[in-house]
């Protein structure tokens, strides 16, 4: 069991910031279905390679589907094709064939890294002191040690920069930054320390930002800051990408691939 980290006394302010931001991602809303694709790519030997493969997640209970098959391999499949030289057959094969990146993705549009899901602590007695533009906040049990860094904009929105060290299991606690829109409290980028469970990547902290569409907020990109391995060797940096999320009332489940398998899935913990 890891001991927790000593800290020094809570700041009020930076804790009232990531209390409301977990509220605000606690109140986040979307369509009961949805269509996206998740594009993975990855720079080895100074060449970037990448698959797309289509997505369905049912909310709120973050069911998701991923077709194992990417676009591009269904698209141009593999196809054995028969030769002869000098009288000698040997197979030979045409279509896409593209090195593996990490396995096909499972990965909920939604996902908040924890955000806004652990049962809250009794609120404590108001502080005159605190900083009234932070407004009445709920208080959750302590998991991080949250300071303020700054203030600093994204996409033309002021935001606060907080770090966060966990006060114990930083396997579990893996959030490392946030930086919070000050108008509305919604997390606009956060830093992560390791990413994924379906398998072993060694991927040191990913960078991961939301983007705000049709008055939802969804995953947009999580990029690797280091090195990233699996089976099939080194990445010198993985870049995931949502694109093309979309309400989905058709309930495509199964893409008309019901039966198909995959040895290698990429998902977030749960």
């Amino acid at each position: 069991m890891i001991a927790a980290v000593p800290s020094p006394s809570p700041d009020p302010k930076a804790e009232a910031i990531f209390a409301k931001a977990r509220e605000a991602i606690a109140a986040r809303t979307f369509p009961s279905t949805m269509k996206y694709g998740i594009r993975i790519s990855a720079l080895s030997d100074g060449h970037w390679n990448g698959r797309t493969y289509a997505a369905y997640e049912r909310w709120p209970e973050e069911t998701v589907r991923a077709r194992s098959i990417s676009d591009e391999e269904a698209a141009n499949p593999v196809r054995p094709v028969p030769f002869c030289f000098f009288g000698l057959g040997a197979p030979k094969r045409s279509g896409v064939e593209l090195p593996g990146v990490l396995g096909y993705p499972k990965l909920a549009v939604t996902y908040a890294f924890g955000l806004g899901r652990q049962a809250a602590a009794p609120a404590p007695k108001p502080d005159d002191s605190a900083f009234k533009t932070i407004g009445s906040v709920r208080a959750y049990a302590r998991t991080y040690d949250v300071r303020i860094v700054g203030e600093e904009p994204i996409d033309g929105n002021a935001c606060w920069h907080l770090t966060l060290v966990p006060l114990g299991n930083p396997g579990r606690y893996r959030l490392r930054d946030l930086w919070v829109d000050e108008s509305s409290y919604q997390t606009r980028r956060l830093v992560t320390d390791g990413n994924f469970t379906g398998k072993e990547t060694g991927s040191g902290k990913w960078t991961v930002t939301y983007a705000q569409l049709r008055d939802a907020w969804y995953l947009d990109t999580e990029i690797s800051q280091g090195p990233v391995y699996d089976a099939t060797g080194t990445f010198q940096r993985v870049t995931v990408q949502f694109v093309n999320v979309a309400a989905d009332p058709h309930e495509n489940l199964d893409f008309g691939l019901s039966g198909s398998t995959h040895d290698i899935e990429v998902v977030e913990p749960g």
